[in-house]
């Protein structure tokens, strides 16, 4: 079991307003938050409905932490390139302690393709990093660091009822200048900042002060994902990415292998919502017989390698959604930020809701610097770095999951797939991909595009990329079979129904 060390804490850069602010929400949008904005040397309060002591360790917080708030505590989790690097930047004693607590860090050295020769370092690989680390690691860190911080009150089991507002100095945009909490009582704050999650009832709060209502779009994810968690046995080791990686899509299914911390791995799966057959994983001896037919999960299957330390756990209802609170050029609100997941969503399988909610904490930052105490100007600032820096991966991940669920339902009912949807598929699939596999500019790329480091769009804008691509895909018909990462559909669901005696 890993030690735990002491959590320094930075010299913050003090402002010179400081501000009384208010946190709903004690998951990693409101940590990361309440972080930032302390060491800024604003006074924070964070609001968190849950309940619960902070455990011992981080393998008790795994085990044994309720986190009733946080449905997807258990599934697989990643801390991509650019969290890290905000953490790196703004909390290096969080990013040092999820390092003695075991993350596993990817380098750009550790999982460069075999294929590609040239091994040499580049400029800006030292922020090409992903960090892999259990999602309960990573809040028992953040909550260590948080509560432990001068300048943060916490309160646990209080929820929050609703927002306290008044006239502001814009004609029909109500100020919000605190909360009501759910005994009854107020709490003043000279800015609110809603982190309450997929589920927070922010809209409805707002709609209560007689405002205009924030725009809203929202779309089915199309997948529900199911996930397993694994301990490495005494004397194993976690196992080597091959040359296929440690995933695959089927196009019935997509699955990965995820690295943890302290001797943790978990396997995931992207199963179809309309794909009721297939929900058979939800049974262990179904899961462990289907994983065992996946050619790039091999490493993770050894016989002997590692013990499962969780059931299947699923999660549903997963929806892309982007809330904006400018509209026609007019806040819908003053006094109040909304960020994380109650603000801009995506699907989980792209692992971008941790990173989206740093991004939001360092923009907040950067606007009260800017902005101080004036609330209009805030507002705009904050809508800009949502259109600018958030929303672009909202509309990537509609796009994804659109052209995805075409081409399953084409499977399905033997329908004409989409053409742009194939066709996207396969110059992904035959171009870019075998790209990234043997040029190292072209794998960066992708990389940073993946990692966040780098706008959705960069990676289709590079001329070396599309080049690259575009070459891999012309010799396509030259190159030999790709490899079967696994069954056809249908012996897929025969391998599981052998395992359950249905």
């Amino acid at each position: 079991m890993t030690t735990t060390t002491p959590l320094p804490t930075p010299i913050p850069t003090h402002t010179t307003d400081p501000q009384h602010i208010a946190v709903v929400g004690g998951g990693m949008a409101g940590m990361l938050a309440a972080l930032v904005l302390a060491r800024d040397g604003h006074r924070v309060t964070v609001y968190e409905r849950d309940d619960t002591d902070l455990p011992d360790t981080a393998d008790e917080a795994f085990d044994d932490w309720d986190r009733r708030g946080a449905p997807h505590a258990r599934q697989s989790h990643a801390i991509l390139a650019r969290l890290r690097r905000i953490l790196r930047e703004r909390a290096p004693d969080v990013l040092d302690e999820l390092l003695a607590q075991g993350a596993t860090e990817l380098s750009v050295e550790r999982i460069l393709p075999p294929d590609i020769t040239d091994r040499e370092p580049r400029p800006g690989d030292d922020d090409l990093v992903l960090l892999c680390c259990r999602r309960l690691t990573i809040e028992w860190v953040l909550r260590r660091a948080v509560t432990a911080e001068q300048g943060v009150v916490w309160r646990g089991g209080v929820g929050v009822a609703g927002l306290l507002a008044e006239s502001s100095s814009v004609p029909g945009v109500p100020r919000v200048h605190g909360l009501r909490l759910d005994d009854g009582t107020t709490i003043e704050a000279d800015l609110v900042v809603i982190g309450g999650g997929r589920n927070s009832p922010v809209l409805d709060w707002i709609g209560e002060l007689g405002g205009a209502r924030p725009d809203e779009e929202q779309s089915d994810a199309g997948i529900v994902y199911l996930s397993r968690f694994y301990r490495l046995r005494d004397g194993q080791e976690l196992p080597l990415l091959t040359k296929e990686g440690g995933g695959g899509d089927l196009g019935y299914i997509a699955f990965a292998g995820f690295y943890g911390d302290n001797r943790t791995f978990s396997i995931t799966f992207g199963v179809p919502t309309t794909d009721r057959e297939l929900m058979a994983m939800r049974d262990e001896g179904a899961w462990e017989a289907a994983i065992r037919t996946l050619k790039p999960l091999e490493p993770w299957t050894t016989d002997g390698l590692a013990d499962p330390i969780t059931g299947v756990e699923s999660m549903a209802r997963l929806r892309n959604r982007i809330r904006r609170f400018v509209v026609d050029g007019q806040p819908v609100v003053t006094g109040l930020v909304v960020i994380g997941d109650a603000a801009v969503a995506t699907n989980p399988w792209y692992g971008k809701g941790c990173s989206l909610a740093g991004i939001a904490a360092e923009e907040l930052s950067r606007a009260l610097s800017e902005h101080g105490r004036d609330r209009v100007a805030l507002a705009h600032a904050m809508d800009q770095a949502v259109r600018t820096e958030l929303e672009p991966h909202y509309t990537v991940a509609v796009r994804q999951d659109a052209d995805r669920m075409k081409l399953h339902g084409a499977m399905r009912d033997g329908s004409e797939p989409d053409p742009m949807a194939v066709a996207t598929r396969d110059f992904i699939l035959n171009g870019l991909l075998p790209a990234t596999r043997v040029d190292p500019d072209v794998f960066r790329a992708f990389f940073r595009a993946f990692n966040m480091l780098d706008a959705p769009d960069a990676l289709m804008a590079d001329p070396l990329v599309l080049q690259g691509a575009m070459q891999a895909h012309a010799t396509k018909a030259e190159r030999p079979p790709a490899p079967r990462l696994g069954p056809e559909r249908d012996e897929f669901l025969a391998v599981m129904a052998g395992a359950t005696g249905r």
